[in-house]
């Protein structure tokens, strides 16, 4: 990284007085994974089994990944790990071009150390010299970094689309965060959601769900037509990526549609998962997770319908990432809400201009920000 830009970093976040002054920062080795996942599952609130297993799916039994490449980097206090970034590769495609970009995940400093998170993050640029980087889970702090260093944010990662199926428990989340008083909650989440819903209903016509393919094996999704060449950047979706990320048992969740596209006329994959929210975990969400080949904003209209069709019964919201202008205008018309971050939530760094294109279709599916 060039001097100016690590200075900025620096200046991001500056070590107070206060933080021990002693930390070393190490490569993470695949022995150091428990201790690793001990750590990330106290700073994230989950148990530690868990993080410890979606760990080791998530970066060792990554298809992309080389064993020369870097797991991530470990910053150790009088031995005690107090802050980590983890490195997980994603291959893309550009026209028939493939490039490796490595990504960045589970980046984590305790409150005593915060100081040297501008530290791990600068060992993480130095990569930026062998591959592209890139971030999908930058929360605000972290997106100042990525600025700084002269990142730039993925399309469409600074906000989400939220398509309301049932009011109540979306009402029950806005008046907590407006008095997180748990009764009132409950109340406005029983009283105002119908009225709610019938001011702001979703207006798509929601498409047979048989229309909808349910795929039960990565070579049927690997037999749909999404191995074409692309002028934009965009995931390389091959049989061993599919099998890792949507067949590997490691989220119920997940489903794999194939969904016929009448523009063009061919089939195209469809994936998404559920996951909660709320601040009691009272919204039960559907996330897009991807859509490809890409299709034109209207024809997006009728997958996103047949989902709503399919899953009306089981969730509360349907939730699209990484739209882009024309989309997001389309689906506000149709009733989504339009949720905005704090800051982008993805980032990318061509530090030795690697990448073929800077023309991306990204997906939620890229990267760890819906895992």
């Amino acid at each position: 990284m060039p001097d100016t830009s690590r200075k900025l970093v620096e200046d991001r976040v500056s070590i107070s007085r206060d933080v021990p002054s002693r930390a070393e920062l190490d490569p993470i080795a695949e022995n150091d994974i428990a201790e690793v996942a001990r750590f990330v599952a106290v700073q994230s609130g989950k148990t530690r089994e868990t993080t410890e297993s979606n760990l080791r799916w998530f970066l060792l039994e990554n298809p992309a990944c080389h064993p020369k490449h870097p797991l991530g980097f470990a910053l150790r206090s009088a031995g005690l790990l107090v802050g980590c970034i983890l490195c997980s590769p994603q291959a893309f495609l550009s026209e028939s071009k493939k490039v490796v970009l490595m990504g960045s995940s589970s980046f984590y400093v305790d409150d005593l150390h915060r100081g040297h998170g501008g530290r791990i993050f600068l060992q993480y640029c130095r990569l930026g010299m062998q591959w592209p980087l890139f971030g999908t889970s930058a929360n605000a702090q972290a997106a100042a970094l990525w600025k700084a260093a002269g990142a730039k944010p993925i399309p469409g990662s600074d906000g989400e689309l939220f398509g309301v199926l049932r009011w109540p428990p979306v009402a029950e989340e806005f008046a907590h965060r407006k008095n997180p008083n748990r009764l009132l909650s409950h109340l406005a989440g029983s009283s105002i959601s119908g009225l709610i819903g019938l001011v702001r209903p979703l207006k798509l016509e929601c498409n047979d769900p048989d229309s909808l393919q349910l795929l039960t094996s990565a070579e049927q999704a690997n037999d749909l037509s999404i191995h074409d060449s692309s002028a934009r950047l965009t995931a390389m979706r091959d049989l061993p990526y599919i099998r890792w990320r949507y067949f590997s048992g490691r989220d119920a969740t997940v489903a794999v549609f194939a969904f016929r596209s009448r523009r063009p006329d061919r089939e195209i994959l469809v994936t998404v998962n559920q996951r909660t929210r709320g601040y009691r975990g009272q919204i039960n969400t559907l996330n897009v997770l991807d859509v490809y080949p890409e299709v034109s904003p209207d024809d997006w209209l009728q997958p996103v319908g047949a989902l709503i069709a399919r899953y009306r019964n089981i969730v509360d919201a349907i939730v699209l990432r990484n739209q882009d202008a024309e989309r997001q205008k389309l689906f506000r018309a149709r009733g989504f809400q339009q949720r905005t971050f704090d800051a982008p939530n993805g980032w990318y760094l061509d530090k030795a201009k690697l990448l073929p294109t800077h023309d991306w279709y990204p997906v939620p599916a890229d990267g760890d920000g819906l895992i």
